[in-house]
This record gives structure tokens, sequence and C-alpha cells, in this order.
């Protein structure tokens, strides 16, 4: 399983920080890097690793306006006009050529740090592209029912996909989990701005007629003395079918066992914008 966010990331359109949150500054920064993307596409004009940068700062851009309340049709509008107006331009207008030189600038100056956050809605993906000595790549951090980590962890040299928190002793660790989510073949369900303001995460978990289940496996850790950490790891196919989910939904993770359930939400956000990121390269 070793590598398997570059896998992963390889099948996406991939898309870096988008600074701002404001979908006016959003726009600009999709419309900019849509629009170079497809004129490297047609004129050569930058290495493989600056267009992958531009891809993944494209995908960000449309997560925070998707967030903001742009609907899909109105996205699919904006590229659409975006890669028409790319290709009416030739291979050497002065305005391309600048482009360029600026997205190669941008890519030297700020797209080689190891680290990099992807806000959301309520939660961030903290990525690094080599794992820190706890072993993360990819980490959102939940703070209900309690404490947990959900995301990429770095083993032996194997990439897991887990939910970990800590717990008193082996025997209180609910034996079971599942991922619960949307069936990327079935539609959403509403992902309106106003929806996910009145419901917060849970307004972007599937419902019972679009959701599937995916289960994990129990792993008991001790990582210092009189510590237990308990680890649930998932199949590297909830990666990849997370990645093809609305930035606006959310995902859940169930634990059940003797002593009741617990319901862990993860918001999807710019999951696969991280994914890009970790999946070019660092110098």
């Amino acid at each position: 399983m070793r590598g398997f966010i570059i896998l992963v990331a390889a099948g996406l359109a991939l898309s870096t920080t988008v600074a701002s949150a404001e979908a006016p500054s959003a726009r600009n920064v999709y419309v900019e890097r849509r629009g170079l993307m497809e004129a490297d596409a047609q004129c050569r004009l930058l290495t493989p690793e600056v267009h992958a940068a531009l891809q993944v700062t494209a995908m960000q851009a449309r997560g925070v306006l998707l967030r903001g309340g742009w609907s899909i049709t109105q996205m699919d509008q904006l590229e659409q006009a975006t890669v028409a107006a790319a290709r009416e331009r030739a291979c050497n207008d002065p305005r391309t050529l600048s482009a360029a030189n600026v997205a190669r600038a941008a890519y030297n100056t700020t797209f080689r740090s190891n680290a990099m956050e992807f806000p959301g809605w309520a939660r961030a993906w903290s990525a690094r592209r080599v794992a820190g000595s706890d072993g993360w790549r990819l980490r959102q951090d939940i703070n209900t029912p309690a404490p947990a980590i959900f995301g990429v962890r770095q083993v032996n040299g194997r990439e897991e996909l887990v939910l970990m928190l800590s717990s008193a002793n082996d025997q209180t660790a609910p034996p079971s989990a599942q991922i619960v989510l949307r069936n990327p073949a079935l539609p959403a369900g509403a992902l309106d701005l106003t929806t996910r303001i009145a419901g917060g995460l849970d307004a972007g978990a599937p419902g019972p007629a679009n959701a599937m289940t995916i289960n994990g496996a129990r792993r008991i850790e001790h990582p210092g003395w009189f510590q237990t950490q308990v680890v649930y790891v998932f199949p590297n196919a909830a990666f990849r079918m997370l990645c093809q989910l609305d930035p606006r939904e959310s995902i859940a993770v169930d634990l059940s066992g003797p002593r009741g359930s617990q319901r862990f939400l993860i918001e999807v956000g710019d999951i696969a914008a991280a994914a890009g990121f970790l999946a070019t390269r660092a110098d």
C-alpha cells in the first residue's frame, strides 16, 4: 500500500493554497490557474511539476467557491468559459507568457515546502510531504465526541487510512468501525450553503439512499508507558472514494461495541487538493 496517495492523485483532476476565502478572489485564482493549465496543454509552457501545482491551486479555489455558495452548474459554466478563452489565445500571447513566468516563480518560492494547510468550512487538512515523527502525512483533527485524528499515516513504510484515538485500556476500545460515505456513483443530496449553515457537518453526511459502508480493522498500539492508542485501519479504496466526493460533503466513522456506539464526522473539504500536493515533488 505504500505510495497510494500518489496513485490516487494521478487519477484525479488535481488541484495550492488559496489564501483568501472570499469568493471573488477564489474566482480569479480559479480562472487564472485553469486558463493557464489549458494554455500549457496546448503550448507546453510549463514543467509537469508546475502544471501539477496549478492543478492543486485550481482545485482548492473550486472548493472555496462551492463552500461560498456556488453550484456545480455555475462551476461548470465558469470552467467552460475559461477553457474557451484560453484556447483563443496564441501560444506567444504576452499575457500567457507572463502568466507562465509568474507560475514558475510561485512554484519555486512557495510550493516546495514540506507542509501545507488546506482549510475547509469547520476543519482543515494538514498535509506533509515527509511524514513527521508521529507518522502523519495527512490529518484532520476531531474534537467530538472524543479527541481523534483521521487521515493518512505512515507506519513501517506503509501508508494507511486510519482513525486514531486514545483509550484508557484495550478492553474499552470498540472492536469494530465503519466508514459511511456517499457512493461516488450516486448523486449527492442538498449541499447548498443555507443547509450547511443550519445543519453543520451533519448536513453534508450521506443519507440512506446514497450511502455505502466500508469496514475497518482495529489495531492497539502502546507508544509509551501507560499509553494506549486505538487505530482503525481502512482499505485504500476508501481513500480513493473520499477524494471523489464534493468538498462540501462529510463522511462518518461509526465505532460500535458493547458499551454503545460513537460517530465521528469528517469534513471532506479539499482532501483531493491535499492529495495532489502530497503527490508533487518537494525539493
